[in-house]
């Protein structure tokens, strides 16, 4: 039996997470839903697609100038058009309020409308993260996965910051590499959290000076894993500090609490192995 969930159960806890300054109206918050699509809507009139599962619509700033720019009566036909597309949830990208003639039309057909300060693409991955979350119990994020003494540890944060040098050298020494770019994050039925790479780009690694390469051209075999569990979690953020700060802390993934480090590093500096292998010394005896 496919599991069933509300938008009210979907979202709750995250309304930060997606930027969301307002939903009108509460009404249709409820209705359970097996399955939910992601509409991009950059475009009025907007090309028509086949659709049968519930969707939620992103419509963009430039869709929204365009509605706005219409007459009442044909704007109203365009809205009809999109809510004919079994829309259960309309969200405005980079808004910070929900315009009253959309409030009005969203109302009639009892669909729950929202404004988020986010773009459109960003909107739209973290609205695909959620629900692959909330229904699949699986989650994917940018980040790379090593295994210490028989512990994953995910390391996450921006591009070019240094976690795949880190890790590789950290690989040919201690650890066990897992994953590079794409962490592919479920829970198994113990309930325990086993993280392990994307498939489709799972036997590949990216990094400055190589680009991208098969992992085992510079790992040997016997320091590469399929998957481990996840016991906790690195987070890396370049700040206009003077000196690297390490904060310990927790978060939670897919309902399960992890130690989690939030680790501060100037604007000219990079994650390195060292800064790895000290991070790793503060982690809780039972986290390695």
């Amino acid at each position: 039996m496919k599991k069933k969930l509300s938008l009210k159960e979907i979202f709750r806890g995250r309304i930060i997470r997606l930027g969301i300054k307002e939903i009108f109206p509460a009404i249709g918050l409820d209705k359970e839903l097996t399955a939910i699509n992601i509409l991009l809507i950059s475009q009025i009139p907007f090309p028509a697609k086949k659709n049968n599962a519930p969707t939620i619509a992103i419509i963009t700033p430039q869709a929204l100038n365009q509605l706005c720019l219409l007459g009442q009566n044909v704007c109203r036909q365009m809205l009809e058009n999109i809510f004919k597309k079994n829309i259960c949830f309309l969200v405005l990208s980079s808004s910070l309020c929900i315009p009253s003639f959309l409030k009005k039309h969203t109302a009639n057909y009892n669909i729950p409308s929202a404004a988020s300060k986010y773009d459109e693409h960003y909107l739209r991955s973290i609205l695909r993260e959620l629900i692959r979350e909330k229904f699949a119990k699986a989650i994917s994020v940018h980040g790379v996965i090593l295994e210490a003494k028989g512990k994953g540890i995910l390391i996450t944060g921006a591009s070019g910051i240094g976690k795949t040098t880190a890790a590789l050298n950290s690989v040919a020494n201690d650890y066990y590499w897992v994953a590079d770019d794409i962490a592919v994050i479920k829970r198994n039925k113990k309930g325990e959290l086993i993280a392990g790479g994307h498939k489709k780009i799972n036997s590949y690694i990216h990094t400055e000076t190589t680009g991208i390469m098969p992992v085992g051209k510079l790992i040997k075999p016997d320091r590469i894993k399929k998957n481990t569990r996840l016991a906790a979690m690195i987070k890396i953020e370049k700040t206009g500090t003077r000196y690297i700060r390490i904060r310990k802390g927790e978060t939670k993934i897919l309902g399960n609490k992890l130690t989690c480090l939030h680790i501060k590093i100037p604007s000219s500096g990079f994650f390195d192995e060292n800064l790895l292998k000290k991070s790793l010394r503060q982690l809780p005896k039972d986290n390695l």
